[in-house]
Parts: C-alpha cells; sequence; structure tokens
C-alpha cells in the first residue's frame, strides 16, 4: 500500500473525528455552538496568518532570525517574485477563513440572543 494512502486515510479520520466533534457541540449547544467553532476558526486563521513569514515562538535565538533574514535577502529576483505571490494566496485563503469564523460567530451569537428572548 502507497505510503500516500496511508496519509490520506489519516488525514480523512481526523476531519471525520472533527466534523463529529462539531456536531456534538451543536447539537448541546445549538447557537452558541456555532458562535465558539467560530472562535475556534478565527483564532486558528489568526495563527496561520502570524506564522507565513517563519518560525514564532519561545524559542527562537537572534542568529536563527538573522540567518532567515539574510537566506530571504540573497534570493533571486524570479523566487522572491514566487515567494511574494505564494504569500499573497495564503493571505487571500487565509482571510476567507478569518471571515468565515467572523460570520459563524456573529450568527451564533445573533441566533442565540434571538432564542433567549
Amino acid at each position: 500500500m502507497p505510503a500516500k494512502s496511508i496519509v490520506m486515510a489519516f488525514v480523512l479520520s481526523g476531519w471525520l473525528i472533527a466534523a463529529v466533534l462539531a456536531a456534538l457541540i451543536l447539537a448541546y449547544t445549538s447557537f452558541f455552538g456555532i458562535a465558539v467553532i467560530g472562535v475556534f476558526i478565527l483564532a486558528v486563521s489568526v495563527t496561520l496568518d502570524r506564522e507565513r513569514d517563519g518560525a514564532v515562538g519561545a524559542g527562537i535565538t537572534p542568529g536563527f532570525l538573522a540567518q532567515q533574514h539574510r537566506t530571504r535577502q540573497e534570493l533571486s529576483d524570479a523566487h522572491r517574485q514566487s515567494l511574494r505571490d505564494q504569500h499573497e494566496r495564503e493571505a487571500r485563503s487565509t482571510r476567507y477563513v478569518r471571515y468565515l469564523g467572523v460570520t459563524m460567530m456573529l450568527i451564533g451569537l445573533g441566533g442565540f440572543w434571538l432564542y433567549q428572548l
């Protein structure tokens, strides 16, 4: 069995577990659950947006950051442009996911508020 099939089975089982967990949250908390899932999606999209330029964390040394900066300066113009295009595509997709998270949060909180009336 190829390694790609094993990886895809692992990824799809993760998505299945996430879908079941989201369905349970929605079943027990209704609109408020939609808001909670929206907050989680928003938090993940912001984290991915911050980590686009390189490693982020507490264990980073100034030498490592200087090496990253020096490596970016030594890139060719074509490679630098392709990296810029890749960052733009990533920014666009994280923006859409961020909008989805904010929309789910607003729908969930609005529905929860209307349900309480």
